[in-house]
């Protein structure tokens, strides 16, 4: 049972229960809200014998739910169903914590296995109309407080390069939809606003002088706030402006809608953006994994690794009025502390060095030696100074150090022995190249002869 309003405007009352089946339609949902309470009214229950059914009824003709927005009146009826079919016949006084928690367990057996987020807000929904009934004292308590709802795991999203710049190319779309539906994700992209304060923003509410915009209508208590514009969002909404009133000033003329649309009956209202970028993504001009809200978390990902404001003033940009909420956004803040991570990473080259000098067990001065040859082998190659490029983690680079490591010998004492020997015979031209040719250590005598003077091997030797 139920009201909805019809795509020719007319709002429909269905109810179907044991003794009473009504299926009419009516020109205002007022007069259908009215035929709902005649039908109903005319079978009083007491407060023991009333549904879960009759409860949720009673609770649709409350002012509870009549002043919430009508996309959250919609949302709870739909939630409301699936528990309807479970509990809708049991007396709502009967209805208990230990009911809750099975039905949730259940639905999280069901097959296709239903989001968190989907179960979570059908219990707030019925949370919602025990809230209700125990505020008119039809119950003594709500069931649902209490009872732990499944959680959805935190999934920090990012707004892919290629997905903003698959955006910007639709910009030129011959399709107004689509070009709309760009340009409002890429606003959001820009402000860090919701995709809904968007669509809903009108043109009054853009302050091109101070470069400002209004959201009238947020979802905190529908209280204004102000955000600034950058040069891209003042670029983006210029063109919108001109695309509505200019390109399609016949259609949208009479609208002051940033972002309007044509609905199924003819009348101009807020554009069904999720509609469009559905549309766009069967064409491939979009990837799957594109939403609107994506460039949201984006602006405010950007804002915590890029700059020192602190969680207090960016919720107050966003819109956010809950310290939970930057939770999700908190490990981003790490990517600052790079530079600080960075000023050790001379000690650590030191480190890695030794360390792979004694898995080698060779002098680490040596590798130093061939470390310093590389890099000037490839300045003058590139024409590039060393950019602090990792070389010791480069398979070209470990394949000549393990060579050298096998031409100088199995054990420490004949490696030690090894560069002894070739230092004794540098003062000696003639056998010193034979010797390097013997050895196959000629290809980094070079880089030997800068090892060998930086250390001193003969006390080694002689130990």
């Amino acid at each position: 049972m139920g009201i909805r309003q019809l795509p020719s405007g007319r709002w429909r009352l269905q109810i179907r229960r044991k003794g009473l089946t009504v299926d009419e339609t009516f020109p205002t949902e007022a007069a259908a809200r009215e035929a709902l309470a005649r039908y109903t009214h005319d079978k009083p229950r007491g407060k023991a014998e009333l549904t879960l059914n009759d409860a949720v009824m009673l609770y649709f003709q409350s002012l509870d739910y009549r002043n919430k927005r009508e996309r959250t009146r919609d949302t709870e009826t739909s939630r409301l169903k699936r528990i309807l079919a479970v509990y809708g016949r049991r007396p709502v006084g009967a209805i208990t914590a230990d009911m809750v928690e099975e039905y949730i367990t259940k639905r999280l057996d069901d097959e296709p296995k239903p989001s968190a987020d989907a179960i979570r807000l059908e219990v707030a929904a019925l949370s919602a109309v025990m809230n209700f009934c125990r505020r008119k004292g039809i119950i003594a308590a709500n069931p649902c407080i209490g009872v732990r709802r499944p959680g959805a795991a935190i999934k920090p999203r990012r707004m892919q390069q290629e997905d903003e710049g698959a955006l910007i190319a639709l910009l030129s779309h011959p399709k107004a939809r689509f070009r709309f539906a760009a340009r409002l994700c890429l606003l959001v992209r820009e402000t860090g606003a919701r995709p809904g304060e968007w669509v809903t923003a009108r043109f009054d509410d853009i302050d091109f002088e101070r470069r400002t915009v209004t959201f009238q209508n947020t979802k905190y208590k529908a209280m204004p706030r102000s955000v600034p514009l950058t040069a891209a969002a003042e670029r983006l909404l210029a063109a919108q402006l001109e695309d509505v009133m200019v390109n399609n000033y016949e259609t949208f003329g009479a609208t002051d809608l940033i972002f309007p649309a044509v609905g199924s009956d003819g009348q101009i209202r807020p554009m069904h953006y999720t509609g469009a970028l559905r549309d766009m993504k069967k064409k491939g001009l979009l990837h799957k994994r594109v939403r609107a809200h994506t460039g949201r978390h984006e602006f405010i990902s950007t804002l915590v690794e890029s700059t020192d404001l602190d969680d207090s003033r960016i919720m107050s940009l966003v819109g956010h009025h809950s310290p939970a909420s930057m939770e999700v956004y908190k490990h981003v803040r790490n990517v600052r502390f790079r530079p600080h991570i960075e000023e050790i990473e001379p000690m650590r080259r030191g480190q890695r060095i030794r360390a792979l000098a004694s898995a080698l067990d060779i002098p680490a001065r040596l590798i130093e030696a061939l470390l310093v040859r590389e890099r000037t082998e490839q300045q003058a190659q590139w024409g590039k100074p060393d950019d602090g490029e990792e070389l010791l983690f480069t398979t070209e680079f470990l394949d000549k150090l393990a060579q050298l490591a096998e031409r100088l010998g199995q054990t420490s004492q004949n490696r030690l022995q090894r560069l002894a020997e070739f230092r004794r015979l540098l003062a000696r031209p003639q056998q010193y190249t034979e010797f390097s040719k013997q050895t196959g250590l000629s290809e980094i005598d070079e880089a030997l002869d800068r090892a060998l003077e930086r250390i001193s091997l003969g006390k080694r030797v002689q130990e």
